[in-house]
């Protein structure tokens, strides 16, 4: 079994996993979580960044189609985080496949906040806090899509490997 510290890739993949996890419970999740259950140096992060980067996505009441994106965060994608980590740093076959599964789920909810950040005339953001917003998503665009075509070579690896022995037996 080749180590983690061996596959770059998915050493970063592992890395982006491991550090969602607190990132999503404590910082994303606060628009569903009950006020009194988040302590208040978590409400100052938020409302830091919300002060520095005037990210509209995050600020008040999530939008209706926002929010279904952090039910599926909490719901979803959490979970699946300690299944990639696990799957990853053990490098099992299975995880391949998840992984395709999640980063185009993860790409279909981001591009709609970049669209949004872009168009929406309500902002009325100025293209430099645009590019800053940018920098904070699409690295969750653009790794998920890297993580998509890699998982999808080895998925399609897997599948001609195993057609072809089978195809010997």
């Amino acid at each position: 079994m080749t180590r983690l510290s061996e596959r770059r890739l998915d050493l970063i993949f592992f890395t982006y996993f491991a550090t969602h996890i607190p990132i999503t419970a404590l910082i994303d999740l606060q628009s569903i979580y009950p006020s009194f259950l988040v302590p208040s140096f978590l409400k100052n992060v938020v409302a830091w960044y919300l002060e520095q980067f005037k990210d509209p996505i995050m600020a008040g009441p999530a939008k209706p189609w926002f929010l279904s994106f952090i039910l599926c965060e909490a719901f979803i994608q959490l979970p699946f985080f300690f299944y990639a980590c696990y799957g990853l740093y053990y490098n099992t076959s299975s995880i391949r496949l998840g992984l395709a599964v999640y980063s185009s789920h993860v790409m279909t909810t981001v591009l709609p906040v970049l669209v949004d950040l872009w168009f929406n005339p309500e902002y009325d953001l100025s293209l430099p806090t645009i590019g800053v917003l940018y920098m904070f998503y699409a690295p969750y665009f653009i790794l998920p899509l890297i993580m998509l075509i890699d998982s999808c070579l080895k998925v399609s690896k897997q599948t001609s490997a195993t057609v072809k022995h089978e195809k010997q037996s």
